[in-house]
């Protein structure tokens, strides 16, 4: 009698195939970069939120500083601290395009060695005060105590354009359609995500552009060098990319809060 065990037949074993794994693959990889993106979204998107937050904070701060000090800070530089520059100015600011003073405005968040107020990017954000003198007192009216008290509001007019088409060059001659306002008193922003900014006039908020030096080895900030400044959508389209995030300060909302708190008769 033959022996049972022989009549047994064994489950047939075997791994997978090549073409099995590479589909395996396939979807794994298809998996984590599904991830991987959305993860990259919602990162971008907390960016955006963060930086929307804060400059909100920080124009708050800016008429708060107002109403205290009858005036608006001038801009900080490198190295100085996130002190306005200078602190107390008798007649103008040492420059009118630079940094948000976020020490003078006492205004709490990531710093970089410069002391400047850093974004979620890392970079920091960019405050421009108008530079105007309506004649009949000294220095600027915005910067300095009483200039807009002694001036008079019918007299004190900001000049800094704000566009919203960043296809148009931000001129004189830009159609009223793309125009904004004519009358921004001050501009808070963010330059958004680094990689994406060049010295190209569409991608940066504020037209036209230059530099400043960090005093800590940091490589130079690029700054706009006029009175032009951009408002738009986020934009992703190759040669006319725009990510910058930015607030203006209107001189009837300046006006009213100043006149509110009884420091404009």
């Amino acid at each position: 009698m033959p022996n049972s065990l022989s009549k047994l037949i064994l489950p047939r074993t075997s791994g997978f195939t090549l073409i099995e794994l590479a589909v395996v693959m396939l979807i794994l990889a298809f998996l984590l970069t599904s991830g991987f993106m959305s993860l990259s979204a919602l990162r971008k998107t907390s960016n955006f939120t963060d930086a929307r937050k804060q400059l909100s904070e920080i124009e708050n701060a800016l008429y708060g500083f107002a109403i205290a000090y009858d005036r608006l800070p001038c801009p900080a530089t490198p190295g100085n601290g996130g002190q306005a520059n200078p602190l107390n100015p008798v007649t103008d600011c040492s420059t009118y395009i630079g940094f948000v003073p976020s020490n003078t405005l006492g205004i709490s968040g990531s710093v970089n060695c410069d002391g400047l107020l850093t974004d979620p990017w890392g970079q920091p954000y960019r405050y421009s005060v108008v530079q105007v003198d309506a004649g009949n007192a000294t220095g600027s009216d915005f910067v300095t105590s009483g200039g807009i008290r002694n001036e008079g509001m019918a007299n004190v007019t900001p000049n800094i354009r704000i566009c919203r088409d960043t296809s148009v060059a931000c001129l004189s001659s830009t159609p009223a359609s793309n125009v904004v306002t004519d009358f921004a008193v001050a501009v808070i922003f963010s330059m958004g995500e680094p990689a994406t900014n060049s010295s190209a006039e569409n991608e940066n908020a504020g037209e036209g552009g230059t530099s400043v030096g960090s005093t800590c080895g940091l490589s130079p900030y690029a700054l706009g060098n006029d009175i032009r400044y951009y408002s738009s959508p986020i934009i992703e389209v190759d040669g006319q990319r725009y990510d910058d995030v930015l607030i203006w300060i209107s001189h009837t909302v300046l006006f009213n809060k100043l006149l509110e708190a009884g420091r404009l008769p």
